[in-house]
């Protein structure tokens, strides 16, 4: 059973390709920007979003049950506060005053959301495995 188990998780070589992803994304913002003077945060977000799910979820050198409570301590302090961010962002920033007669009020996309959720955990699980 912990054989078949580990063929779902990501590998130490997959955190390059998180950062290969994050790359791409970095070029294809800045060409879009430079040929079209046209800002696509969506795609930047996307492709830094699975980037950064391959880094932060792939095995690091020493895995062990260790590394594994740290990344859980990291998720768990880290998706409430994005959330929390991302909440305050939309009610104070993106939110108007008054009702607009049924029409669709901006906010944070999802996957800015979980760049920033994502970053987070990376930092927190960085910062507690260097605590500890």
């Amino acid at each position: 059973m912990k054989d078949t188990l580990n063929v779902f998780a990501y590998s130490y070589p997959m955190k390059i390709v998180g950062i290969l992803l994050i790359g791409w994304g970095i070029y294809s913002f800045s060409s879009k920007y430079l040929q079209f003077h046209l800002v696509d945060l969506n795609l930047l977000a996307g492709l830094c979003c699975w980037g950064l799910v391959f880094i932060f979820f792939s095995k690091e050198k020493i895995d062990d049950e260790r590394i594994h409570q740290l990344k859980f301590r990291a998720l768990t302090w880290a998706v409430p506060v994005g959330l929390f961010v991302t909440h305050l962002i939309n009610y104070f920033f993106l939110s108007k005053p008054e009702p607009n007669g049924g029409q669709l009020m901006e906010s944070i996309p999802a996957y800015h959301s979980l760049v920033m959720i994502l970053l987070l955990a990376l930092v927190a699980f960085h910062y507690l495995r260097h605590k500890n």
